[in-house]
């Protein structure tokens, strides 16, 4: 069975520019999150120190700035790529580049719950057999290891 993402990177030249224009404004929005926590996290624990109450404003006015120039590239892209001849420029507009954006997010995503689920699948410590911690009558059960390497439950 093939894999639904193994098709990602093609040899089409129109799918490697949307690709590397997809790549880029992920880039810039996953750095714009990571600022923007820097920030906050700068904010909260500086104590009003100026450096870092400054870091943490030009961490925000650079996002704010990338953000700015990632969607003015964005609305840009298509009138410059018709000035270099490329063939089917509309082809690049915002709208077809963010569906590009999440089928790499959906891809990664699909890949990550994969791994997740091989090593959930193939952990000997990872099993049926003992119980799951649930809060509902967490006040009146006691697990304790027997010598079998299994739970007993004791009512308290």
């Amino acid at each position: 069975m093939e894999n639904a993402c193994s098709n990602i990177i093609t040899s089409n030249p129109a799918d490697l520019i949307l690709l590397v224009f997809a790549l880029i404004v992920l880039a810039v929005l996953i750095w714009c999150i990571w600022a923007f926590f820097y920030a906050v996290f700068l904010f909260i624990f500086s104590r009003w120190d100026d450096s870092k109450v400054k870091l943490a404003w030009n961490a925000i006015r650079y996002m704010i700035i990338w953000l700015f120039v990632t969607v003015m590239v964005l609305f840009m892209a298509p009138t410059v790529l018709k000035v270099f001849r490329v063939p089917n420029p509309d082809n690049y507009s915002a709208k077809y580049i963010f569906v590009k954006v999440g089928y790499i997010v959906s891809c990664v995503s699909t890949w990550i719950t994969s791994v997740m689920t091989d090593y959930a699948n193939n952990n000997p410590f990872w099993s049926t057999e003992y119980p799951i911690w649930t809060t509902e009558y967490a006040w009146t059960t006691e697990y304790v290891w027997t010598t079998n390497d299994t739970f007993t439950i004791y009512d308290l």
